[in-house]
């Protein structure tokens, strides 16, 4: 397996359903596993699927409207966390007004969230 390679045909089985590819480590394990690991993976799947139907992600465009290309880059040290980089995050729908956009991803007015009009 290339884990650099995206393909997420990896987390489904040959019936379409998503396999059981947890991260059991992160939550510990026996007695002094975490009593809130279920609450947290249902939570975070609620928010992935939630702004995966709101917005589309797309790579940023530079002054020529060209796309710029995505290059991975981490961290050093003892939390690895990706970098961050250029992208597009787009409504998926006309009428994205703040006020909805705030309404359908639950997100409260602490967040800044800015409108991205793109012409097609």
């Amino acid at each position: 397996p290339n884990p650099d390679a995206f393909k997420p045909e990896r987390f489904l089985r040959e019936d379409g359903s998503l396999t059981s590819d947890t991260m059991s480590l992160a939550f510990g394990w026996g007695r002094r596993a975490c009593a809130g690991r279920h609450v947290v993976n249902a939570s975070l799947w609620i928010a992935m699927t939630s702004f995966l139907a709101t917005f589309s992600f797309h790579q940023a465009l530079d002054e020529r409207g060209e796309e710029i290309p995505v290059v991975p880059k981490f961290s050093i040290g003892l939390a690895i966390y990706p970098e961050t980089f250029p992208c597009r995050i787009v409504p998926r729908f006309e009428d994205a007004s703040v006020e909805n956009l705030t309404r359908l991803t639950g997100l409260g007015l602490s967040i800044n969230i800015s409108i991205c009009r793109v012409s097609h």
